[in-house]
């Protein structure tokens, strides 16, 4: 291996191999005459193109970077004779244990503002994950963005886009990575790049982005203070290569490819590149953004914005008690324990007023002499569910203002142990207000957090004085703060599991399986089996009670990769004890997330019971998602059992793929929007979802459909049908007018394939598309 690099001192701090970037400011003189600048796309095919004579600048060798791992290799290529080799060291190898840097551009740099997406193939010696990016010169930095990708021991093409080449007239950071072994536990492993280069390619389209984490946050200081607009992202929808499935990116993005709005600037302005210059004390100015005119999510307000308070809580309907919790409800129990000199007990609410009107509250007493840490705790029958946020929301009434409220969350079964805790200060006497407490970054992901408790005046060494305290409306920012029964992980109400979508994380599920990663907001269980042995040798399983003799539904999405193409699985219901005695079906799984369901019935029952998926008589990757099993006659069963995923689109950007799939959502409502130009093939614009079919087999297809006012009508053919050959299908020529209408067929597909889908062919008409709540159910 040749061996190609420099060194420059950077200020990095890398902690498991994740990069935080400062950006800085690219000089601005109006008196420099405009330059152009090559517009070369190649970065590497088998020679560095017009790359700096070292090629490659590491990052700082006393920050921890192994600079002796970088190099070419002339024998594991995708194309042409020569590739890049990056051997990734271990945590204890003596010249740094991570190793990283950047291409840098030889000249003044290019103008990629013909291109829209950095493109390069990689392979491994094992299944890792990196960071990657571009924009990063170690001079300027004014434009660079990262993300994390999936290294896989097979050739891959993997896109970085560029959130708006417009800005990118002079750019010298080619790319950049990072890498260690925080993703295969300490082992050192080696990764191999080819074919990098930029290119503007219909496959990238922009899904969003925002600032601030995509938050409304709110800040102040005093005049003259600078504050920086941060933890900007963007997010892309990729369909790469063989694999039509699309995916959706995240990528942390530097500042100035937004635009910045201020809404006063009497009180603060704010520049090209995020910074907000404060310049009043009176008044407050909410600072906004837009990428590609567009606008995102978040913002950051400087001053005292009066913001408007939450919703009531209403768990008036709820069947358990768990967040959001309002204690309404007449027939729940509500486990509270009061300790260390407190009382509690829940009560009429003492002052309905202001920002909390409802009926009743929890009071919690700090009587004469009680320890300072005296409190209240609240045991949930389920996790608390951060898929939406890790931000709690409570409303508080207090005799005394400026004094701290901590909220400490713990697991019941571990205790104190397990406790996070955050204190926030009260600002008004005998009012009710609303705190906020932001958990992101504390929460422990192997953890289940089922207990709240609550401490008024948590302050070292002053002890009760027989003050009394009220709290009501506890809940997650930006979840429903109506709890009706619903499960808290996501899951149909009959679903007999709990956290069947995997959002709560490594939590209920078992099984040297189990292993729950998050990807584009949507939380699987991803598990890799590299030797193939005995089915039982690799499983996951779920604790649940089965009763002999009856007949269950069991339904999953699940998929492979695509260098994997197909492995099988057992999937079942059964013992977790004894003989294990269980009914399974051997299940074929491809690169296309399909979902499978099952009829079955366990041949004896217990409360030690499980859902199971022994995996280890087959080896590649294996990716389960929305498990549910609901008894016959719970509304999981008979022959309407739903066949797709996500048809409402309210998961998001997963489970379909076209060049149209493009998720909105308005007034709560989630949709595919598209809006075809120009007519031509209706292939030409496709949107398409997964399934599996069966030919002669009859299926009821359904879905909602409307166009804009504008258009007025327009055509589409809906339908179903092979996914692969000759792609032949079933399907309706369909007219649809700008009053949205349910449109339902009966179709038969003329042939079988475990890769079909349902499709819409938009491509021959012109104008607006709006989808929703697509059904397939086989008659």
């Amino acid at each position: 291996m040749k061996t190609i690099f420099t060194t420059r001192k950077f200020s990095y701090v890398i902690a498991l191999v994740l990069l935080v970037i400062t950006y800085s400011c690219q000089p601005d003189d109006e008196n420099l005459e405009l330059a152009t600048f090559p517009n070369i796309a190649d970065i590497f095919t088998d020679v560095p193109v017009n790359l700096t004579d070292q090629f490659f600048v590491s990052f700082d060798p006393n920050a921890g970077a192994n600079t002796n791992g970088f190099g070419t290799d002339n024998t594991t290529v995708f194309e042409g004779s020569t590739s890049i080799r990056i051997d990734v060291p271990t945590p204890n190898d003596p010249d740094g244990n991570f190793i990283g840097g950047i291409f840098l551009d030889r000249g003044e740099g290019r103008d990629l503002t013909t291109y829209n997406t950095l493109s390069f193939y990689a392979l491994g010696t094992t299944t890792a994950t990196f960071d990657v990016g571009f924009g990063t010169d170690f001079d300027t930095d004014t434009f660079p963005v990262s993300t994390q990708i999936e290294l896989r021991t097979g050739w891959n093409k993997y896109f970085i886009p560029i959130p708006d080449a417009s800005r990118l007239v002079q750019e010298r950071g080619m790319f950049l990575f990072a890498a260690g072994t925080a993703s295969t536990g300490g082992v050192g492993y080696t990764i191999f790049l080819d074919e990098m280069r930029f290119e503007n390619t219909n496959l990238v389209s922009l899904n969003g982005g925002g600032i601030q984490n995509g938050e409304d946050q709110v800040t102040s200081g005093d005049v003259g203070d600078t504050v920086t607009v941060s933890n900007a992202f963007s997010e892309y929808n990729v369909t790469g290569g063989e694999n039509s499935n699309s995916q959706l990116i995240r990528l942390n993005t530097a500042p100035a490819y937004f635009d910045f709005v201020s809404s006063n600037e009497n009180v603060a302005t704010v520049n090209e590149f995020g910074e907000v210059t404060i310049l009043n004390d009176q008044g407050f100015a909410v600072i906004t953004a837009s990428l590609n005119g567009s606008p995102v999510l978040g913002s950051l307000t400087i001053g005292m914005e009066p913001l408007p308070p939450s919703p009531n809580v209403d768990d008036s309907q709820a069947s358990q008690v768990s967040l959001p919790v309002g204690f309404e409800s007449t027939t729940l129990v509500y486990d509270i324990i009061a300790f260390e000199g407190a009382t509690s007990a829940i009560e009429a609410n003492p002052n309905p007023s202001g920002i909390n009107q409802t009926g009743t509250v929890l009071r919690s007493t700090k009587t004469e002499g009680a320890q300072f840490f005296a409190g209240t705790l609240l045991n949930l029958e389920a996790p608390i569910d951060f898929s939406t946020s890790e931000i709690l929301s409570i409303k508080t009434l207090s005799p005394k203002a400026n004094i701290p409220i901590r909220i400490a969350l713990e697991n019941q079964a571990i205790g104190g142990d397990s406790q996070i805790f955050i204190d926030v200060n009260t600002t008004v006497t005998d009012e009710w207000e609303e705190l906020i407490y932001n958990f992101t970054g504390q929460l422990n992901p192997g953890i289940a957090y089922d207990r709240v408790i609550v401490f008024f005046e948590f302050i070292p060494e002053v002890s009760g004085d027989g003050s009394t305290y009220f709290y009501d409306d506890l809940f997650i920012i930006g979840s429903d703060p109506v709890n009706d029964g619903d499960d808290p992980g996501g899951n149909t109400g009959d679903n007999l599991l709990s956290n069947g979508d995997f959002e709560q994380g490594m939590v209920t599920w078992f099984g040297n399986a189990f292993n729950v990663q998050t990807d584009g907001g949507n939380s699987f269980n991803l598990s890799d089996n590299e030797v193939s042995g005995n089915s039982f040798d690799v499983n996951l399983s779920h604790p649940v009670a089965l009763d002999a003799g009856t007949t269950y539904t069991f339904s999953f999405d699940a998929s492979t990769s695509v260098e994997d193409g197909s492995r099988t699985i057992i999937a079942g219901i059964g013992l977790n004890e004894g003989s294990f005695v269980a009914a399974t079906e051997v299940v074929t799984i491809t690169s296309d997330i399909q979902t499978f369901t099952f009829m079955l019935t366990p041949p004896e029952g217990g409360t030690n019971s499980r859902v199971l998926f022994d995996l280890g008589d087959d080896d590649g990757v294996l990716v389960i998602d929305n498990v549910v099993l609901t008894a016959e006659g719970d509304g999981g069963g008979g022959g309407s059992e739903e066949l797709l995923s996500n048809g409402d689109f309210e998961q998001g950007m997963v489970t379909w793929f076209g060049n149209v799939f493009n998720v909105q959502t308005d007034g709560g409502n989630s949709f595919n929007l598209s809006d075809n130009e120009v007519s031509g093939n209706s292939f030409d614009v496709n949107l398409s979802h997964p399934v599996e079919l069966d030919a002669g087999t009859t299926y009821t297809f359904s879905f909602d459909a409307s166009t804009s006012v504008e258009d007025g009508s327009r055509t589409i053919i809906a339908g179903i049908g092979l996914n692969e050959g000759s792609f032949v299908a079933a399907t309706e020529v369909v007219t649809v007018t700008s009053n949205i209408q349910t449109y339902t067929f009966t179709l038969t597909p003329p042939e079988s394939s475990p890769n079909s889908r349902v499709l819409f062919d938009l491509g021959d008409d012109d104008g607006v598309l709006v989808i929703d709540n697509v059904s397939l159910t086989i008659n």
